[in-house]
Parts: structure tokens; C-alpha cells; sequence
């Protein structure tokens, strides 16, 4: 068999509490219901993987996104946006429980709540998470490649300036053709 491209855990530690913190779409649903105590009116989930990444960056020839966010080098992304029930509670993402992740990011202002969180930073970023609440919508975004430096800041004023939506259009330009 050919070698793997990544070191894999010790037989026994999956699971383990020295184990990082899982994130995907269904960890965040279940963390709003946690703290809302219900489940989200809407849900939109995507996932884009390295082979539809490739695909996509080789029908845009390499161009950049147009946005304001330092995405270059994106790999694979996740994402999720989930819409609260009218009247719920904010959700606070700078109280949850973390282990394996740095959190670069917290912010807890009124009704805004976010948290960026790298995996063993280096020269380059290589996963980040993202998750963002403000007004009644959340977002979760992994974001995975060679990252710039740049991205957690650019990612926190993007939250404060325009919420949730405006790092979810940023994000969906990525699959966008050019203009």
C-alpha cells in the first residue's frame, strides 16, 4: 500500500479527551440547539473537497476571488448558514468548549458572536473554522489550503462590518465564474 500523506493517531487516543474538537455542519446544529434549545428554521449546507476545488479553480484559470477576504490558495471548504427561530437567543461561539485548535478570533459584541480557530498554525494557515452568529443567522465555514496569514483578521472585521452574510458571499465566490 502506498504510504499515507498523514501521520494517523495512536491505536486508542480517537475519541480521546486530548482528541481536538470535531467541527462540521451537524456539530454546529447541534451546538445551536444547545444553547438556543431549537432547532434552526433553515438550513444551507455545501461542501467543496479538493477534486471540485481543482475542477473550479481550472475553469476560472487561476483568477482570485473578487472579494475583499484573502482566499487565495483555498483547497476544500465547508459551509454552512443556518437561520434561528425568531426571538431566540444569541448564540455565544467564544464559550464553547475547544480542544486541539488555537482560537486567534473571539468577538462577543451585543448581538454578535465569533470565533476563528486554526490547527497547528505554521508559515502558512493550512484549517481554519469559522463560526459567526449575529441577528438571527449563524455561519460555519472550514476552510482548508495554504492560507494567508491575514485571513483570521480579514475574516473578524468582515463578521463585525457585515455579519454572517457578508463572509458567506465572500465565500460563495469562490465557485463563481469571472465576470
Amino acid at each position: 500500500t502506498p504510504p499515507r500523506p498523514w501521520p494517523l493517531p495512536p491505536r486508542g487516543t480517537a475519541g480521546a479527551p486530548g482528541c481536538a474538537t470535531a467541527f462540521s455542519p451537524a456539530a454546529i446544529r447541534n451546538e445551536i440547539v444547545r444553547q438556543t434549545g431549537q432547532d434552526p428554521k433553515g438550513i444551507f449546507e455545501l461542501s467543496l473537497g479538493r477534486p471540485t476545488m481543482a475542477l473550479a479553480k481550472a475553469v476560472l484559470a487561476g483568477e482570485s476571488p473578487g472579494g475583499t477576504l484573502p482566499l487565495g490558495g483555498v483547497s476544500a471548504f465547508e459551509l454552512a448558514v443556518y437561520e434561528l427561530p425568531r426571538g431566540s437567543a444569541g448564540l455565544d461561539f467564544t464559550t464553547m468548549p475547544l480542544r486541539g485548535w488555537d482560537p486567534v478570533v473571539r468577538i462577543r459584541e451585543e448581538a454578535k458572536s465569533a470565533l476563528v480557530l486554526l490547527r497547528a498554525p505554521g508559515d502558512f494557515i493550512g484549517d481554519l473554522v469559522l463560526l459567526a452568529g449575529g441577528g438571527e443567522q449563524v455561519l460555519y465555514a472550514r476552510v482548508r489550503g495554504r492560507l494567508s496569514r491575514e485571513l483570521p483578521d480579514a475574516l473578524a472585521r468582515t463578521v463585525r462590518n457585515g455579519g454572517p452574510e457578508a463572509v458567506r458571499k465572500e465565500l460563495l465566490s469562490l465557485t463563481e465564474p469571472p465576470r
